[in-house]
């Protein structure tokens, strides 16, 4: 057999031929296997140790006597993985020193331009040192600033006070984790604070003015490295206004959604909305995620007062109907989008930033932090939003819509429906209305109908045949011919008229007007009193 390929995934020469001995020998002591693999007797219990340590070799033992057995062939396999594991997660870690070996060699170019501090005394030095060479033109750039020390962030605070004494100008990069410490800097004269994304840390926290460089490393004892030279400056000032003049961060995984959500919350005041436009609850097999996800959200906002503005998208009904109650609380406005849609992009606009996540098995959270883009996200959620016509087309969206409206009613309320009819609609509407009225009736909600019959026992025996024999729910008078509508005509609680069109291409136009339900209750109450009971 090849025995290469065994050397090239980790195994000695030795190593490969005791096990070998073993796969032939089965359970056997040390003097076989010597025999058999030729190994060396004085190795034999080392090269057994270093396989057992691999998992491919174990032992028993019969009365007082070391008994060695190989591992099954597919042990190899794991033992493959589990390298493949280490090897990943020694790229993982490595990746997280790169940035600071290449600052390290970046740092080599300029050793004898750079002078090193040690400790809060000498960080102090190293500030006051910038400060003091600062000219009135300069700025004091600080990027990417992240407080993990408590007395360094004291010291910055008392050398920031002393530096806007000066009438002397700072513009911070802050991590966003820290914006309630970050409040603290904003409040100073001649500064200004940005924030951005955990995944924006750099290596080392950048502090620029003038032609000098004070890299912080913050390690156990804080290190602050001084370089002064003009192209040195130059190149982390470019660096500093890349990042400042960014509009768009982009972060990745559940984290990064939190992050988001938690700025845009800490950014609302109570009794300001969370507008969501597009909701939905990820891949199916995510969903349970998002809704924990969501639920959590809920309790922050609940608890700042927040109530919540959602269009969904009309697949999302199921999961509402799943998940909805530990999601929406009362205040909480849904609305669904009258049309499919599978856009996986959902827009949370603000007054200054707008969110847009793509739920995949790991969000994709994209944040625009301009103001104009804002407001133009926040126009289009409040045209969607006051949108009084809606259509729906085909078989499941109308009989959807026309099931979602049971939702807004509780034990022993009623609706009104003029024209009730499902003639055209053939016998798959009918077996669907029959399922509907025996759901509406579990409920215990209550239909007032006005119809125009053309058989009245076949009516009652609909009617009676849905669950509801005493016709305690449905409340159903007959019209002369002359009263037939071309469409049904279901009045429902929130100012909402439905206008059904049943046929080989269902419809439904869902309007929200006062004064049209109104007149509308008022043409039905007055046609109600010269019905017929059936």
């Amino acid at each position: 057999m090849n025995k290469e390929i065994l050397e090239e995934i980790g195994l000695t020469k030795s190593e490969i031929n005791v096990y070998l001995a073993l796969l032939e020998l089965g359970s056997s002591a040390t003097g076989k296997i010597v025999e058999k693999s030729k190994a060396s007797s004085s190795k034999i219990y080392e090269i057994l140790d270093k396989l057992m340590q691999k998992g491919l070799v174990s032992f028993i033992i019969k009365k007082g006597v070391k008994y060695f057995e190989a591992a099954p062939p597919e042990r190899i396999m794991d033992y493959m993985k589990e390298k493949e594991e280490k090897l990943n997660k020694q790229k993982t870690e490595l990746k997280k020193v790169l940035p600071e070996l290449e600052l390290k060699q970046k740092l080599s170019e300029f050793k004898s331009e750079a002078t090193i501090f040690k400790g809060l005394k000498g960080g102090e030095t190293a500030f006051k040192y910038m400060i003091n060479s600062m000219a009135k033109k300069d700025e004091w750039l600080g990027f990417v600033v992240d407080f993990k020390d408590e007395k360094y962030f004291n010291l910055l605070t008392k050398l920031h006070t002393w530096r806007a004494k000066k009438g002397l100008k700072s513009r911070i990069i802050i991590n966003e984790k820290h914006k309630e410490l970050g409040k603290n800097r904003e409040k100073l004269p001649h500064t200004k604070v940005k924030y951005v994304p955990d995944q924006e840390q750099t290596p080392a926290i950048i502090n620029v003015a003038g032609d000098i460089c004070l890299l912080n490393i913050m390690a156990e004892e804080v290190t602050v490295f001084m370089i002064e030279n003009k192209r040195v400056a130059d190149s982390f000032r470019n660096q500093f206004e890349k990042m400042w003049n960014q509009d768009t961060t982009v972060g990745k995984g559940m984290k990064a959604l939190e992050r988001a959500f938690k700025q845009a919350i800490n950014e609302k005041k109570s009794g300001e909305t969370w507008d969501v436009l597009g909701g939905t609850f990820g891949v199916t097999d995510q969903e349970k995620k998002y809704a924990d996800f969501f639920a959590e959200h809920t309790k922050r906002r609940m608890k700042k007062g927040i109530p919540i503005r959602l269009l969904l998208q009309q697949g999302a009904k199921e999961s509402v109907a799943r998940y909805g109650k530990a999601i929406y609380k009362e205040g909480d406005q849904l609305k669904y989008l009258p049309y499919k849609t599978k856009f996986p992009v959902v827009i949370i606009p603000g007054k200054k930033r707008t969110i847009l996540f793509i739920q995949k098995k790991e969000p994709t959270v994209i944040t625009i932090n301009n103001k104009e883009v804002a407001q133009s996200f926040q126009e289009h959620f409040e045209s969607r939003w006051d949108q009084n016509v809606r259509v729906y087309k085909g078989f499941k969206a109308v009989t959807d819509k026309f099931t979602s409206m049971l939702d807004l009613y509780k034990k022993g309320e009623e609706y009104y429906v003029l024209g009730a009819t499902y003639g055209l609609g053939g016998d798959k509407l009918k077996e669907w209305f029959m399922g509907y009225s025996r759901h509406r009736i579990k409920k215990k909600v209550k239909g007032k109908y006005l119809i125009v019959p053309q058989n009245r026992k076949r009516i009652i025996y609909e009617f009676t045949h849905t669950g509801d024999p005493k016709m305690e729910y449905s409340n159903v008078r007959s019209l002369k011919p002359e009263f037939a509508t071309p469409m049904q005509i279901n009045l429902h609680k929130g100012k909402k008229v439905l206008m059904y069109l049943w046929g080989k291409e269902m419809m439904c136009f869902e309007i929200e007007s006062e004064i049209l339900y109104d007149n509308f209750k008022t043409y039905f109450d007055a046609l109600w009193k010269t019905g017929r009971n059936i």
